[in-house]
């Protein structure tokens, strides 16, 4: 399972290179639809293992964080290094902002709730 998800994080960090440094597509010749292909045979994948598993909510909060800072290191990562995002997933985009309120309370709701049946 940690392979996969180390490969998840291998894609989605081309992916936002792509984003973040267009030209990086030259440098690293991967299609991007074979990387998103890739990825959601690897969810699918994670997700058939996981039925097996009784993963409990501790796991399910710690990926969440990990995620959500991920996806944040990322940003301030490639921004630092001077890149812009085509997409416009950014720090100055609202809509960002508003999707990690949405996902830090998410968190903190699971971690009230983990606190509380402890």
């Amino acid at each position: 399972m940690k392979y996969i998800t180390l490969l998840l994080a291998l894609c989605f960090t081309i992916l936002f290179a792509y984003d973040y440094f267009p030209a990086a597509q030259q440098i690293v010749k991967l299609p991007v639809s074979l990387l998103v292909i890739l990825m959601i045979g690897l969810i699918l994948i994670s997700l058939l293992f996981s039925k097996n598993k009784n993963l409990d909510k501790k796991s399910v909060l710690k990926w969440k964080v990990w995620v959500t800072a991920y996806i944040i290191l990322l940003m301030i990562v490639f921004t630092a290094l001077g890149g812009h995002s085509q997409s416009g997933i950014s720090f100055n985009n609202t809509f960002f902002w508003i999707v990690m309120l949405i996902a830090v309370m998410d968190i903190l709701s699971d971690w009230k709730k983990l606190k509380r049946t402890q």
